[in-house]
């Protein structure tokens, strides 16, 4: 599933800005390992991988009592460098409303 997830957001990449701030709808499906996964209305799978300070202070996603809360989401995608220096696209969340 994990290479699934992945997958299709790299194939979503290719066609995105660095910086351009894109929006869904969501249900939060939980945080494991710094990533935070949620499932569309369509069954498609995303992961972040950071949550801005604005968006965190509104809500802490480490905590479980958001899992299976319905989100808009607001993210970035930024091109960051990974540990051997190679660069990938990172999704970052900027803006989180519940909405239920």
């Amino acid at each position: 599933m994990k290479t699934l997830i992945t997958l299709f957001t790299l194939l979503s990449f290719v066609f995105v800005k660095d910086q351009e701030t894109l929006s869904i709808k969501a249900t939060f499906f939980g945080h494991e390992e710094g990533f935070y996964y949620f499932t569309d209305f369509n069954d498609n799978s995303f992961f972040f991988e950071g949550v801005e300070a604005a968006a965190k202070e509104k809500f802490d996603l480490t905590k479980k009592s958001f899992i299976g809360k319905k989100f808009n989401i607001t993210y970035k995608i930024e091109t960051t460098k990974g540990e051997y220096g190679e660069e990938y696209y990172a999704s970052i969340i900027v803006d989180l409303v519940m909405l239920e």
